[in-house]
């Protein structure tokens, strides 16, 4: 099957399996929403910060690494499993050492014992992980996209169960962990019988991995403050009750997006990597990426915007209507978020992780600021600042990142950003094929 089959089959299973997730995830939310109180809500959107944050470094960069290298020997790809798995062991039980202070800083006694079950996510993480990235790299989003759905269904009646028999936010927490469990174990046993694994271990195998992988890590640990500091900020200035409605409006406004740039990011992301040696190619495909995640998302915000107040009633009912206009400001700062979000995607394909991670240190000293201010005018203050953030950081995301990579100008950039009907009708009929 040649390339660009490919990538029209993996775009189409990738759409499946998003659209089947986002869908279970928003019938999960409108039904615990009428069991769970905002506490709860506010509680596990802690509790994935932390544990997002951990995640990051159980990676280790290796993921990119071996989308953007070809021609990986078994002892390379069994080296980096055992050094992932065995880090990540180390992750879950630093995580649980830190439960106390978490709790402590928040005043939430319940954080220990929450962030002590939601460790296990790191361990069933390493055990499919590496073998999902296999499949991405041979672009068989099919295998991918059936383990991910089932894992969702599975996770769907455990939430509702829980929430209705009284368990709190442990509804929330099982649910998540069911769905790890069941997707990486089905990654597991799949690469297994396909692939194999050896009971081999050294740490030079893994060095040229690493090199690449360091400024990756380095990059998402910073990026991931950016993205988090305002639910940390509210969490600590405002308390886990507004930090409920905050997060409901947060996720809400994050579903498009999780539901879009995945379908075309993570097929996209091997495929560029294959035309890493191609500058113009690659610098083709990249505009075309960025073009097209515009036009979809463009679509999705500009309905949900719209319709915020009915969508808001309707999956979380009348108590949270006072986070509507939250909602309507997050649509422009997570579509502008989006815009640059094929720029991660660059990154993989032509392993310039070192830019990606000065970009983020930079942000990093930036960001805080703009979210501590807006911060004094609460939820809908915090909003307007992440807006006025991204827009100020189009520039230098393109001066630091997209300019030494590809030889394209700001304004090239800045015109694949603006929404084109001709784009999405390609996509449909790609789909339709």
């Amino acid at each position: 099957m040649s390339l660009d089959k490919k990538v029209i089959a993996g775009t189409k299973w990738n759409t499946l399996a998003t659209v089947s997730i986002v869908v279970v995830s928003m019938i999960r939310i409108a039904v615990l929403t009428r069991f769970l109180a905002a506490e709860d809500f506010g509680l596990m959107a802690l509790v994935n910060v932390v544990l997002g944050f951990m995640s990051l470094f159980m990676d280790m960069g290796i993921t990119t690494a071996i989308l953007h290298k070809q021609n990986i020997t078994p002892k390379q790809y069994a080296s980096l499993y055992w050094l992932n798995f065995g880090f990540s062991i180390v992750l879950s039980l630093l995580i649980i050492a830190s439960g106390p202070l978490v709790s402590d800083f928040y005043q939430e006694e319940s954080l220990t014992e929450l962030l002590a079950l939601m460790s296990l996510s790191l361990i069933f993480a390493a055990i499919g992980r590496q073998f999902k990235t296999v499949e991405e790299k041979a672009l068989n989003f099919r295998f991918i996209s059936l383990a991910s759905i089932f894992g969702s269904l599975v996770s769907l009646p455990v939430s509702i169960w829980l929430a209705v028999q009284g368990y709190g936010v442990y509804a929330l927490v099982y649910g998540a962990l069911a769905q790890f469990a069941v997707s990486n174990l089905l990654y597991f046993v799949y690469g297994i019988r396909r692939h194999g694994m050896l009971l081999f271990f050294k740490f030079d195998q893994t060095r040229p991995f690493l090199k690449i992988g360091v400024y990756q890590v380095g990059g998402q640990v910073v990026n991931y403050f950016n993205r988090d500091l305002d639910t940390l900020l509210i969490g600590y200035l405002l308390g886990s009750e507004i930090l409920g409605g905050y997060s409901l409006a947060k996720q809400l406004v994050f579903k498009p997006v999780s539901l879009i740039n995945p379908i075309v990011t993570r097929v996209a992301a091997p495929a560029l990597a294959l035309l890493q040696n191609s500058r113009d190619r690659l610098a083709n495909g990249f505009l075309e990426l960025v073009s097209l995640v515009s036009s979809l998302n463009f679509i999705a915000f500009a309905a949900l915007a719209f319709l915020a107040s009915p969508i808001v009633e309707l999956l979380y009912g009348n108590q949270y209507l006072h986070i509507v206009t939250t909602v309507r400001i997050l649509c422009l700062y997570v579509y502008i978020r989006a815009l640059i979000n094929p720029v991660g995607v660059l990154v993989i394909a032509t392993g310039r992780t070192r830019s990606e991670f000065i970009w983020n240190l930079l942000a990093l000293g930036v960001m805080p600021l703009f979210v501590f201010v807006g911060a004094q005018g609460g939820m809908e203050g915090v909003s307007w600042a992440l807006v006025l953030f991204m827009c100020l950081s189009l520039y230098p995301v393109y001066l630091i990142i997209i300019k030494p990579a590809v030889s394209i100008s700001f304004f090239s950039y800045l015109g694949a950003m603006l929404p084109k009907p001709r784009t999405f009708k390609k996509y449909v009929n790609q789909l339709k094929k």
